[in-house]
């Protein structure tokens, strides 16, 4: 009989992280995104997203499976005094199995809102998205999250990315039509605001 068992010490790590960070927040100044009455911002930023799980049976020899999925989202954009951004990402993805892996990367253009609390909403659309054999997948990504200050023009936070992609070409499969990949995770942010 399997036991599995799933490690969720990177998903606990982003929830201690959110609620310090909210508390944390509360205290001191969340991000600014324009000063009144100054230019508009560029913001750089990263979101990392780590996950693993694993199975494993008695006897074991031969039966056990592991699963880990890393994400990486490069993110560049520019804030209006009004809070509005406008930016561009590169995204990248690693799936690695017992015996196999499969990596995938995509580009993207967003549009979101940045409040002044340190909540950010922002959306991508993502063009031409490779997933292994899969290719020519077009989609949207949308990430809700929260961040602050930490010292200057640098800033952390959490968010929760939903990414939702339908590929239309795959040459190893005898008339392949399309699939619709779907993805929610919780990332890690954390990046520089110039301003």
């Amino acid at each position: 009989m399997y036991q599995n068992r799933w490690n969720g010490s990177l998903f606990t790590l982003v929830i201690v992280m959110f609620l310090s960070v909210t508390a944390w927040g509360a205290r001191e100044k969340p991000v600014k995104y324009s000063t009144a009455g100054s230019r508009s911002g560029l913001l750089l930023d990263m979101a990392v997203y780590y996950g693993q799980s694993e199975a494993s049976a008695n006897p074991a020899a031969g039966n056990e499976w592991r699963n880990v999925t890393s994400v990486y989202d490069f993110k560049l954009g520019y804030v209006t005094e009004s809070h509005v951004y406008l930016g561009a990402e590169y995204s990248t993805r690693s799936d690695s199995e017992t015996l196999t892996s499969t990596t995938g990367g995509t580009a993207g253009v967003g549009l979101g809102y940045l409040w002044g609390s340190g909540y950010h909403l922002r959306s991508f659309y993502r063009i031409n998205e490779t997933w292994g054999a899969f290719s020519n997948g077009t989609g949207f990504q949308a990430d809700l999250g929260y961040m602050v200050n930490m010292a200057a023009s640098f800033y952390l936070g959490v968010l929760v990315s939903h990414r939702q992609v339908t590929f239309t070409e795959n040459n190893t499969i005898l008339n392949f039509k399309s699939m619709a990949k779907k993805d929610t995770q919780p990332m890690i942010t954390f990046g520089f605001l110039f301003n």
